[in-house]
């Protein structure tokens, strides 16, 4: 059975195998391995560091003109990541894959112009296929309309709105991306009873990231620039910490709206 993979690079420009005449072989897109440091004949750490991935293609067009075109896409579309230090994306259904393509070795391609087998490497300091979710939360309504809330811990206010639900699938706690859009000030969420707060005012036009992966957090205006905010994060709580797998509760404290984007994280795409 052929996998229907895709290249999409940082400009979002895609090179696609299993159609068109572009396909993938055996690859080793699904195996991996952990680096193993070792302390007086015992285990005392594990880490992936920069990894390598095989990944033959063979590329089959009908007609001389589009095998010509097919190969002068694919390193065009690769290159660019490359030459601009920004990752590309290798696409497996849900699952995306943060890569270079660092080499590309090529074999059987001065008989036809049609035919070209190539195998590239994949080179990554990411080495995880990660799935992202997006759970989306609106605004809480007012104290008028809303739910007075007891829950088994305390919270330092009063909750006035209806309690909300997020589902992690994964089965170990995820990375995540939280965007809270304004206008707020000192904006707080609770999720499965963990706080994450950045004391800031965030406007109307303006939404807070706090990123559990590149450790940032900023805020975004409406014309695309951003600054940093992270030295207003509560220190009392973690704001990194991660999002516990099954249900979760998520509370928010104030009149705003909170998109959270969970970051599954695998050693491999799950099989389906």
């Amino acid at each position: 059975m052929l996998e229907q993979l895709k290249y999409k690079n940082h400009v979002n420009e895609v090179f696609e195998f299993g159609k068109d005449g572009i396909f993938v072989d055996t690859n080793e897109l699904h195996d991996y391995e952990w680096n193993v440091t070792t302390m007086g004949n015992k285990i005392s750490a594990f880490d992936r560091g920069v990894s390598k991935r095989k990944l033959p293609i063979v590329i089959i067009c009908d007609t001389e003109e589009k095998g010509v075109a097919a190969r002068n896409k694919l390193m065009e579309v690769v290159e660019k990541d490359v030459l601009a230090m920004k990752h590309g994306r290798i696409i497996l259904g849900d699952y995306y894959f943060r890569c270079f393509v660092t080499k590309s070795q090529k074999k059987n391609y001065l008989n036809t112009k049609r035919w070209m087998e190539v195998t590239l490497t994949l080179t990554t300091d990411f080495p995880y296929w990660v799935k992202e979710t997006l759970c989306s939360f609106g605004k809480a309504v007012g104290e008028s309309g809303g739910t007075n809330l007891d829950f088994p811990f305390e919270y330092p206010f009063d909750f006035h709105f209806a309690a909300q639900d997020m589902s992690n699938t994964s089965f170990v706690g995820t990375d995540f991306r939280m965007n809270i859009f304004g206008a707020c000030s000192n904006p707080a969420v609770y999720v499965a009873g963990h706080l994450y707060q950045v004391n800031c005012d965030v406007a109307s036009d303006e939404y807070l990231t706090i990123d559990s992966v590149s450790k940032k957090i900023y805020v975004t205006a409406n014309d695309g620039s951003t600054r940093n905010v992270f030295k207003h994060r509560n220190k009392d709580s973690y704001i990194f910490e991660k999002i516990p797998a099954g249900q979760s509760s998520v509370l928010i404290e104030g009149n705003f709206g909170v998109d959270i984007v969970l970051l599954e994280e695998r050693s491999e795409p799950k099989w389906t």
